[in-house]
């Protein structure tokens, strides 16, 4: 059932056995399976189903450094369907390195096993239609070369690891037929959550405050309620709770809003290989299912803890298309339609669109019109089969990659960002419009983040020497500060409510559940205690189904 919050009556009290706070992936997953297993459940959603940039403003910081992370306004989405709607479709877990014992690594012990988890990446994949939870090449049937080049074995250095990208999924589209028609859920959207209320003991919710736009007030009453409103908003809510518990909900260690994470990205390094061109695995790979997936270049388990290294990842990509020196058609064809006016918006989330087009350059197109018209039979077909790959088709193709005759790809890399307590978020006293008070965002990367990523190609440059497949042609003599130069995230928010053993270490225990308050749950990446080199979203949700069950066979049959 569909609710309006706009159309109810004021100071309207909504009860529930569970109610679940934000429509992404992880609110979704987790009350329609809850929905599925019998249980009454209201679902919130600050945004309503079309895109509404008033209400997209609510999520507008009151502070942050652009040239360190992005706007919220880019990096979150208050819609149905959550960040969903426009992210690029990547599903990778974390590996068994990032729940291991790294004393290199300060503050990076989880209080759950990588094993404890694994067993959720099947279904999480299901939620996702990426299909089987295989992600190593090796596992894929009819793929006769393993590696990403032929003669590199996978030793130290592993390239036959894959990510999976899903079609890509906008969870709002995919799964609005079952919120609308659930018997047991209530989708109310257009209400804010604005505060979380204990009762007099202060250890238990009494009630969830929401507000709409327009002013309407509502309350929520359950027996057990679910925040998933993404990784800072969910930590603006529980540090705006401070009515009872100064300095909000599960900040008893005054943790919460620290141990703020990303990732580490970009590119200081091309890969020239010297092994045939025509047999480097460059692009897609498709499993039996049709699922794309990409192999990239890891590091073993083992390797890791030998040097001591935080974990990364590294993909071949594409020359700049912003750049019309490349002399690609099909490039040029890209940013030209990446930047058109009235047409660029439409076929990419901003976020990607501005990475991919270089936004803060003046627009060129002569150069790239030439481009194109040199390259006009090869820029044809790539128009008519990308299209209908990309728009058309049931699953779409993530993305494009072209081949390289020179055998030479840029290397864009992603890095774990170590945990740092004075990393973190606060609040103003500024308020939205809805009476919250806005974020203070402080996101500090430090050397150790930087040490890693060159450290890190280093240890892949002399591996491909070794092996006689190819070397590095690194992009700046300074590599420490072309790293630190390109350290910026914001879209993948980790850490500020982190999961601990013992309430003096976090902000949540194991099972998620807010220390010292029963009945309250976080389903969000920032209980994650490590941001590892994956993008969060296939973690969220594994850990939502991993919370699902707590619910279903302990909490809610008591």
């Amino acid at each position: 059932m569909l609710i309006d919050a706009e159309a109810l009556h004021e100071g309207t009290e909504l009860r529930s056995d569970v109610t679940v706070v934000g429509a992404g992936p992880a609110g979704i997953v987790v009350s329609l399976e809850l929905a599925r297993r019998g249980h009454d459940v209201v679902l919130v959603e600050s945004g309503r189903r079309q895109f509404s940039t008033e209400i997209q403003r609510l999520s507008d910081a009151f502070h942050f450094d652009p040239t360190v992370h992005a706007p919220m306004s880019e990096a979150t989405r208050r819609q149905i369907g959550g960040a969903s709607v426009i992210w690029g479709g990547r599903c990778i877990p974390y590996d068994p390195v990032d729940f291991d014992e790294r004393p290199w690594i300060a503050h990076s012990s989880w209080p759950v096993r990588f094993e404890e988890i694994q067993p959720y990446f099947d279904r999480a994949s299901t939620w996702f239609f990426c299909g089987e939870a295989k992600f190593d090449i090796r596992s894929l049937s009819g793929v006769e070369q393993t590696s990403i080049v032929p003669g590199l074995p996978d030793g130290e250095v592993l390239t036959s690891t894959l990510e999976r990208w899903s079609l890509p999924t906008n969870f709002g589209k995919e799964y609005f037929r079952e919120l609308r028609s659930s018997r047991l859920l209530r989708l109310v959207y257009g209400l804010t959550c604005t505060e979380i209320e204990c009762d007099e003991s202060g250890s238990r919710v009494a009630e969830i405050r929401g507000r709409t736009l327009r002013g309407k007030t509502a309350r929520l009453r359950a027996r057990v309620y679910v925040l998933a409103c993404g990784g800072l908003e969910t930590t603006r809510l529980l540090l705006a709770s401070d009515r009872v518990h100064p300095g909000g909900l599960g900040n008893q260690a005054g943790l919460l809003g620290r141990y703020y994470m990303g990732h580490i990205s970009g590119r200081i390094a091309r890969v020239r290989f010297s092994t045939p061109p025509e047999q480097t695995a460059f692009a897609f790979d498709r499993d039996h299912d049709g699922v794309y997936a990409r192999r990239r270049f890891s590091f073993s388990r083992e390797f890791l803890h030998e040097k001591r290294l935080p974990n990364i990842e590294a993909s071949l990509v594409n020359p700049d298309i912003w750049d019309p020196s490349h002399g690609n058609g099909v490039l040029s064809f890209a940013y030209l339609a990446l930047t058109a006016p009235f047409v660029g918006k439409h076929l990419a989330s901003e976020a990607i669109r501005k990475a991919a087009t270089g936004s803060l350059r003046e627009r060129v197109v002569w150069p790239h019109i030439w481009n194109m018209v040199h390259d006009l039979p090869t820029t044809l077909k790539f128009i008519a089969t990308f299209g209908y790959k990309r728009f058309i088709a049931w699953r779409k193709i993530p993305g494009f990659f072209v081949y390289s005759a020179a055998n030479c790809y840029p290397l864009h890399y992603h890095a774990e960002q170590v945990p740092n307590p004075e990393s973190r978020v606060t609040l103003s006293d500024e308020r939205d419009g809805v009476g919250m008070r806005r974020l203070r965002i402080e996101l500090r990367f430090n050397r150790q983040d930087v040490d890693g990523v060159v450290r890190a190609h280093r240890f892949w440059d002399e591996y491909l020497r070794r092996h006689q497949c190819g070397q590095f042609e690194y992009l700046a003599d300074d590599l420490e500060t072309s790293v630190s130069e390109q350290a910026r995230d914001g879209f993948h928010q980790v850490g500020t409510t982190r999961m601990s053993g013992r309430p003096e270490d976090g902000v949540v225990d194991p099972h998620c559940k807010v220390h010292g308050c029963d009945g309250l749950y976080v389903a969000s990446s920032s209980n994650f205690v490590t941001s590892g080199q994956a993008n969060p979203t296939f973690m969220v949700v594994a850990f939502g189904l991993r919370l699902v069950d707590r619910l279903c066979t302990v909490v809610l049959r008591r």
